[in-house]
């Protein structure tokens, strides 16, 4: 597995964009200048990357309580590092999609393995996940590597390519531009089935934060299964940023 601290000094030391964003928000649908508007009250922040700190709980055999840091880009990837307390036992370990690879590896008292994995089927599903994570940095979103539009006045997308995966990030906005959720069609075994396959993975916001310059998502709930009587089931991650 790749080096975690080279993970976060590769994303924490990116490059500034050599882009003028004003004339590529010009050239975008008006939903989309909207959300960009609502999210960067203060204009262009000159940080390239995203560091969030998070608490709160997510569902592994039960709902357990967590703290983690998340480190994100869209064009480079994430790494989620997370302190998981399964009763009085502390798991700790992370997610990561780096260099058109993902990986998870969780360990109880740093030495006993928990979960690993580094597959095919990982990476695929870690790739869409580097998309979502994307939305704690919205202003790396203006790109002209990224394809924005409108499917209607509270609905946007954008599409780009990590890697391999081409399925487009769906946000639902208000009239305001603010973000109220959003989803995209990602690789994945919900449920712990054997059979890999594409499922709706999204998150729902309840609350946004400004957070170095920008609105980002403050707090919310995030799972499989998105948009369907099945989330109920899929939800497995709630989250507020600290």
């Amino acid at each position: 597995m790749t080096n975690i601290k080279s993970i976060i000094d590769t994303i924490t030391s990116a490059p500034a964009d050599v882009i003028d964003k004003n004339i590529l928000l010009r050239q975008y649908p008006e939903p989309v200048v909207r959300y960009f508007r609502y999210h960067l009250p203060d204009g262009f922040p000159s940080h390239t990357f995203a560091k969030t700190p998070m608490k709160g709980i997510i569902k592994l055999v039960n709902w357990a309580n967590f703290k983690s840091v998340l480190y994100s880009h869209p064009f480079i990837g994430f790494l989620w590092q997370a302190k998981v307390m399964m009763g009085i036992l502390p798991i700790k370990g992370y997610d990561y999609f780096f260099k058109n690879q993902g990986a998870m590896s969780w360990k109880m008292f740093k030495l006993i393995p928990v979960m690993s994995a580094s597959d095919e089927n990982v990476t695929r599903s870690a790739e869409g996940r580097a998309i979502m994570e994307s939305l704690f940095a919205p202003h790396l979103l203006i790109h002209p590597d990224i394809n924005w539009e409108a499917v209607s006045e509270e609905e946007i997308t954008a599409t780009w390519t990590v890697f391999r995966e081409k399925e487009p990030l769906h946000l639902i906005i208000g009239k305001d531009g603010s973000l109220k959720s959003a989803f995209i069609n990602r690789w994945g075994n919900p449920g712990g089935v054997k059979k890999f396959n594409y499922s709706t993975f999204g998150v729902h916001i309840e609350k946004q934060i400004k957070y170095k310059g920008t609105l980002i998502p403050g707090k919310g709930n995030a799972g499989w299964w998105f948009g369907t009587e099945k989330y109920k089931d899929g939800e497995f991650f709630r989250f507020e940023v600290i």
